[in-house]
């Protein structure tokens, strides 16, 4: 299991959590994640604004994992019922089944609950339908069915904080 730590996201970080989202995503998406990241980095107004957190889960000195929330989007209001919504925005491991996506979903909801936040909703694409297990078998309940702004179809969950 994991016996690392999560952390906020650091500059020097950025090599090693583009690589791992590389294992997940490709093109305008991967670019649009890392240029984001980045953002959160510099502090840049929008990140700012968005509230946006990055948090990176590290263990033995190697970046395992990264994962990010921020105010939720118009799009998941559909799936909303409280006034100030966080997006668990993206999350993405090395390794598979070592607790890290635990620690990283665990690190968020209290991150979450700290900026004021009052439900936690997440997207999730039919393209990553082999992490449905893990969110159904958490304490974030299924919505339904979601249309991502570009377009991909999957599943949306949400809990109330």
């Amino acid at each position: 299991m994991f016996k690392g730590e999560v952390r906020q996201m650091k500059q020097e970080d950025l090599p090693r959590a583009e690589a791992i989202l590389a294992l997940y995503w490709s093109g305008e998406l991967k670019d649009r994640f890392v240029k984001r990241m980045r953002d959160f980095v510099a502090q840049t107004e929008e990140s700012i604004e968005q509230k946006y957190k990055y948090v990176v889960a590290e263990e033995g000195g190697e970046v395992v994992g990264m994962a990010a929330l921020r105010k939720a989007p118009q799009f998941m209001s559909q799936f909303t019922t409280t006034s100030n919504p966080a997006e668990f925005y993206i999350a993405a491991v090395k390794y598979k089944e070592k607790g890290i996506g635990f620690a990283l979903r665990e690190e968020r909801i209290k991150e979450a609950r700290r900026l004021g936040f009052t439900e936690a909703v997440f997207f999730s694409a039919e393209s990553h339908k082999d992490s449905w297990n893990f969110h159904d078998d958490s304490e974030f309940k299924r919505m339904g069915k979601a249309l991502s702004p570009n377009g991909e179809g999957g599943q949306v969950w949400g809990m109330i904080l």
